[in-house]
């Protein structure tokens, strides 16, 4: 009697090493999506097509920056995840307004994390999980090249 209630399980355990779900590395014929953002350093240009930018509060923390940074490289709809720092938004910004920037006393910008999402579809889900989770961010906004429609 005993037997016959392992028998489903065994067949089953089979049936899945056959199919290359039964732990051994990867195999040939199947492909793999990265479940995990890469972190890429932020130069003087922002990505190019769709992205994302993530605005953070002006008070957020050291802290409060790493933990936005995880939740975002763990997010599997995301791709890329860059730090831009309000210094390096503001020499952004006086490449293209020299005289601007040269005319201002203060930093206006706000640091951000620039986010590229693997379709421009997931754009929905990144900025619906900061409208349902929070954090210490302001605004959550779509760069133009989004506007295209699913990719």
């Amino acid at each position: 009697m005993r037997w016959l209630r392992l028998v489903p399980v065994a067949g089953g355990a089979v049936a899945l090493a056959a199919c290359g779900s039964g732990g051994g590395g990867p195999s040939g014929t199947t492909t793999s999506v990265r479940s995990t953002a890469a972190l890429v350093v932020a130069g003087l240009e922002p990505p190019s097509g769709c992205y994302v930018t993530v605005f953070l509060a002006e008070d957020v923390t050291k802290g409060e920056i790493a933990s936005v940074q995880k939740r975002l490289l763990a997010n599997r709809v995301i791709t890329q995840v860059s730090y831009v720092s309000k210094g390096l938004e503001l020499r952004r910004f006086a490449l293209t307004n020299p005289k601007a920037a040269k005319a201002m006393h203060v930093n206006p910008f706000a640091d951000r994390f620039e986010v590229v999402p693997r379709t421009n579809g997931s754009v929905f889900a990144i900025v619906g999980d900061f409208a349902a989770r929070g954090g210490p961010i302001t605004n959550v906004k779509p760069s133009e090249g989004c506007a295209g429609g699913p990719g």
